[in-house]
């Protein structure tokens, strides 16, 4: 009996000693988890945050930019964003001081930043940073400072071609130029991935998945612009717009075998890898700006005049007495010319001649071959912002009107419109648009009888071998082309300015490069476009044809040193 009491009790005790341990291990769980559920919420939080899986943006780059020949027109380099999570360095200010010294921001503005906008997730601080400063930014330690990947662009060539290429904003998109106008050929699209952030949102591991979506980088550019062609155009540009002090100046290059654009310079220009202040200088004066040409349109009246097929070459227009009056506006020569044949009245520039021509014609037939040559309408370029310049419907037109086409005026053209349309003489009479891509080459067009651009490239050539001493002369070289000398019109009427201009090509016998010059308002004695724009034209068409390995065909011409003869033509 006592033996069996003493079991019992036993077996109680060992059932008390397995609660108590059970009791104790209960005990020890709650604390523990009041511990860290309540004591060490603060503490686990902020572990929990240090180590967080994310999905990021895989940042691409932007399509790069070539020349013809592969030399970089622009480029895009991986750079370092600083941004902040505001409500995070609510209570690090000591630490914000640093920071806006580092970045050089203003302290006070940066505070006032992050207490007006702690609501916020994400701001940036400062854009596309140096490895050097953002590795002085990382040394800070600081809790709400992001960094991201960013790329900026640069532009080697510089100011050369500012105004073709272009540049893009502070978000990567094209704002201008050739940047604006395929914007969506370069850009890329960003990818996405998993990874492990810690606490001062910097990845410390990728998670190995596949991609949430793969980046697709931008496509590469490759222009028809030899960069070569263009510093050097741009140069002679520059030289004469400073000697001559004019407003402004273009010149465009074109090859008549293509229409690519091998040149496309303008004064004036800018910087884009600075400060994007100077507006005038953002333009690409070639395609935007418009202006009547002056005489560098008479060998399109005298095309006219040859498809009525009333005129040759050797047919003969009485220009005497120098003077011509039509609706009681009076046209002049710069002297009594008498009879000129359609070679002279081009090689005289006569005013006289043009007009009489056309008055003869019928307003239809000048309209149909001026919108021919593709005045009034965009080259077809691509380029975003062209003008498509200004052509009067014939309807319109006024018998002093219909007189002044023909020499030039009430109309407006672009620079590149004009060498578009003197590539139609290169070209045994086929349009073809200009492209600034490397071989998008547009199918070209008859537009003129070949028999007649055969016709006009002659003439024009005797524009420039008659005139003995010519500024479009060069050694070994046969060159067609026509100067210009347009006045500018300013409050209703035509001031004392002038736009000098000189379109041109050469070899005649086979012709390959086109160039065409304008300069707004020279200022001084010399403003004829014999005298401004025809030496620009000589010194890049010379550079070109030495470039582009074409053979001389006149290698026993010699030049003849003399004075420009051309007129100043009257604003009516």
């Amino acid at each position: 009996m006592k033996k069996s009491q003493n079991k019992q009790v036993n077996i109680s005790l060992r059932i008390a000693i397995v609660m108590a341990f059970l009791l104790c291990c209960f005990v020890v769980v709650v604390v523990r988890a009041f511990s860290i559920q309540v004591r060490g919420a603060e503490f686990y939080q902020s572990q929990g945050e240090k180590r967080h899986v994310r999905e990021v943006e895989i940042p691409v780059s932007r399509g790069s930019i070539y020349d013809r020949n592969g030399e970089p027109l622009a480029l895009s380099t991986a750079m370092v964003s600083v941004g902040i999570v505001p409500g995070k360095l609510l209570d690090q200010f000591s630490k914000v001081e640093q920071l806006a010294e580092v970045l050089d921001l203003n302290a006070d503005e940066l505070k006032q930043i992050i207490t007006s906008r702690k609501d916020r997730q994400f701001l940036y601080i400062k854009r596309r940073i140096t490895p050097m400063l953002a590795d002085s930014v990382k040394a800070l330690n600081m809790n709400g400072v992001v960094f991201r990947t960013e790329f900026k662009r640069f532009y080697p060539a510089g100011e050369i071609l500012a105004n073709v290429v272009g540049f893009t904003d502070v978000e990567d998109v094209g704002q201008e130029g050739l940047e604006r106008t395929y914007d969506n050929w370069l850009t890329g699209t960003s990818g996405k991935k998993t990874v492990v952030k810690d606490l001062l949102g910097q990845v410390v591991a990728d998670i190995d998945v596949d991609e949430l979506e793969p980046a697709k980088p931008g496509k590469d550019l490759h222009l028809s612009i030899d960069r070569r062609l263009q510093y050097a155009a741009y140069l002679e540009l520059k030289k004469a717009v400073y000697k001559h002090r004019a407003t402004s100046g273009s010149a465009v290059v074109l090859d008549v075998k293509t229409g690519e654009i091998l040149a496309m310079v303008n004064q004036p220009s800018f910087n884009p890898n600075g400060t994007k202040e100077n507006n005038e200088g953002l333009r690409n004066r070639s395609v935007t700006d418009i202006y009547e040409p002056g005489s560098v349109m008479k060998p399109f009246a005298v095309v006219a005049a040859l498809e009525s097929a009333e005129y040759t070459p050797q047919s003969v227009v009485d220009t005497s007495p120098g003077e011509y009056e039509v609706d009681g506006f009076v046209i002049h020569d710069f002297r009594d010319y008498g009879e000129l044949s359609l070679v002279d009245i081009l090689v005289k520039s006569s005013n006289i001649g043009v007009a009489k021509l056309v008055l003869g014609l019928g307003k239809e037939h000048l309209w149909d071959v001026y919108h021919r040559f593709g005045y009034g309408q965009s080259s077809g370029s691509g380029f975003m912002g062209e003008s498509a310049g200004y052509l009067p419907h014939h309807e319109r037109w006024r018998t002093a009107d219909h007189a002044a086409l023909s020499r030039g005026y009430n109309l407006s053209v672009t620079t590149l419109q004009l060498a578009t349309a003197y590539s139609v003489f290169a070209n045994q009479g086929r349009y073809r648009a200009p492209t600034f891509i490397k071989g998008n080459i547009n199918e070209d067009k008859a537009i003129i009888d070949p028999m007649i651009a055969r016709q006009l490239t002659d003439m024009l050539s005797h524009v420039v071998n008659d005139n003995e001493g010519h500024k479009a002369f060069i050694p070994n070289y046969s060159v067609a082309g026509k100067t210009g000398t347009a006045r500018i019109a300013e409050n209703g009427g035509y001031s004392d300015k002038y736009m000098s201009s000189f379109v041109g090509f050469s070899p005649v016998s086979s012709p390959r490069l086109v160039v065409a010059v304008s300069i707004n308002n020279p200022q001084g004695e010399a403003y004829y476009g014999g005298l401004v724009a025809a030496p620009v034209f000589t010194e890049i068409m010379k550079t070109g044809l030495r470039l582009l390995n074409v053979p001389a065909d006149q290698v026993n011409r010699t030049l003849i040193a003399a004075t420009d003869t051309e007129e100043v033509v009257d604003g009516q």
